[in-house]
């Protein structure tokens, strides 16, 4: 019995030494500026992206002419969490595309602190047009790299998140985030239904695309 105690004990303390050792991220992946306005080249043509904040609530805005990507945020010591989204998209000369949604209770779209080696799962409902359907969340943080875009070069958390409904929706987002930045590149599989879904079927869109290109201060 001491043997096996003696052997928890030393691999505890393993682990735990192993966690210390990993650099850890917080909230400085996630700088808040209202008067910085970061330009990207994406699918959807140059797209402008800010933050504000009200209510104790951050508002993010991201616009092209073709594309609109709004979320009401709240960030917290254990995460980032989404408590409503709002998408409105081209599909033609005159012809849109537009949802609201909302959440039974908040998805937690990041834990913190994240590290390499990190997973975390969340599930929650959301509501589009007053119908519910559960979503559930699944993510992990891959790798430290260097990402180079228009903007410059970056050191990055390389995080992958799944995204998928009852309502047949599911979408394998893969990012890059890089410290007093926030996000450098994004790349989205469309693989289920719901409006991306829609826009891969409409306008051929089998994957959405963000690289940073500059910071207006």
């Amino acid at each position: 019995m001491k043997i096996i105690i003696l052997f928890i004990l030393i691999f505890s303390l393993k682990l735990n030494a192993t966690d210390k050792s990993k650099k850890l991220y917080g909230r400085e992946l996630f700088p808040l500026s209202a008067t910085k306005e970061y330009i990207y080249n994406s699918t959807f043509g140059e797209t402008k992206v800010k933050a504000f904040i009200q209510n104790d609530l951050i508002n993010t805005r991201s616009e092209s002419s073709k594309f609109k990507y709004y979320q009401k945020l709240e960030l917290k010591n254990n995460g980032l969490f989404v408590n409503n989204t709002y998408q409105w998209v081209k599909i033609f000369l005159f012809i849109h595309k537009e949802n609201n949604i909302s959440y039974s209770k908040p998805l937690r779209r990041y834990a913190l602190p994240l590290y390499v080696g990190l997973e975390w799962q969340d599930e929650t409902t959301e509501f589009i047009d007053e119908e519910g359907n559960p979503v559930k969340l699944n993510a992990r943080v891959l790798a430290e790299e260097t990402i180079k875009t228009e903007a410059g070069d970056f050191n990055a958390l390389k995080i992958q998140t799944i995204v998928e409904s009852s309502g047949g929706s599911k979408n394998i987002v893969t990012e890059w985030l890089a410290e007093n930045i926030g996000m450098v590149k994004t790349h989205i599989e469309i693989l289920g239904g719901g409006l991306t879904g829609m826009l891969r079927d409409l306008l051929g869109f089998g994957t959405i695309d963000f690289e940073l290109k500059k910071i207006i201060q």
